[in-house]
């Protein structure tokens, strides 16, 4: 008898070590479960979790947290052992850039928090690195990028100009004086207006909508860029060359955001996805910060290169 109450005890404690978890947090630009990646593009992957204590009665405080990248070849530790911030609750927060080298290529991402009865939970992210067309070094395929960067109004106060050339694929930001050396490449300008954020199509700022306004461009070199909404289903971190045409195609109109504007200036808001198109080039934007009444804005930007 007193051996059936011992075991009846112990199962019970047992019981009430739920141990910890590690939940995904859900939030726009995070990552929430696997991915499929273009391979050769370089693209910036979050990962936020958060670690709590387990809800048992005799569940210890957290202990310490992990991070493994696991490849083909093995796995390479990021962080081992980092000491938990709090015993109770904290959150992990990591940003890194991923390339993959080839189409095929597998990685996961293993985040793993143990508290101190040593009981653990962990998350494994796999990303696929696989190229929409099979061919990732195809010119016809190919998606070129800008991420996360930084978008003021520059010491001109004329905004900044995103340059594209198409033969390379690359992408840089210009003030007004260097676009001016290539204003047939400018895709469009960010510009703040002292409350609200915007991206602008260059021809637009020949208008007399603009006339005396710091942005108003005389350039007759200046190409057409139409903004639309992009679906709700749009992925940005993985989005592909199909999906960028894709999104454009089926995205929603936003006619007169801007009173006069048309299509041609598109309000950035934080999280926000717009699709745009100029002649045969079509894009991403992913607003990763703008904040109203403050200057600056960071955005990404993907190409489908024609």
């Amino acid at each position: 008898m007193a051996l059936s109450v011992a075991l009846f005890v112990g199962c019970k404690k047992e019981k009430e070590q739920n141990g910890p978890s590690l939940t995904p947090a859900g939030e726009s630009g995070v990552v929430t479960g696997d991915l499929t990646l273009e391979p050769l593009i370089e693209t910036p992957v979050r990962f936020k979790l958060i670690a709590q204590k387990g809800s048992g009665k005799d569940d210890a405080d957290l202990k310490d947290y992990s991070f493994t990248i696991k490849t083909g070849v093995g796995n390479t530790p990021i962080y081992t052992n980092r000491p938990a911030p709090n015993g109770q609750s904290f959150t992990i927060d990591t940003t890194l850039p991923v390339t993959g080298l080839v189409s095929g290529e597998v990685r996961e991402y293993i985040f793993t928090v143990t508290d101190k009865n040593g009981k653990s939970d962990s998350r494994t992210f796999t990303i696929t690195f696989r190229s929409t067309s099979g061919d990732p070094g195809g010119p016809t395929t190919r998606v070129d990028s800008l991420y996360n960067q930084s978008y003021t109004n520059q010491s001109d106060n004329k905004g900044t100009h995103l340059h594209y050339q198409v033969g390379s694929g690359t992408l840089t930001l210009q003030n007004r004086t260097q676009a001016n050396g290539n204003p047939s490449e400018i895709l469009f300008v960010y510009w703040f207006g002292g409350v609200r954020h915007s991206v602008i199509s260059p021809a637009i700022l020949r208008d007399n909508n603009y006339n005396n306004t710091p942005p108003e461009w005389d350039n007759p070199s200046t190409l057409t860029t139409n903004f639309r909404e992009a679906p709700s289903s749009v992925n940005f971190a993985t989005a592909g060359y199909a999906d960028i045409i894709s999104a454009y195609n089926n995205g929603a109109s936003i006619n007169n955001e801007f009173d006069n504007n048309a299509d041609q200036r598109a309000r950035c808001t934080t999280g926000r996805i717009l699709a745009f198109k100029q002649g045969n080039i079509y894009g991403l934007i992913r607003v990763d910060e703008a904040t109203d009444g403050v200057s600056g804005a960071r955005l990404s930007v993907k190409i489908a290169r024609p």
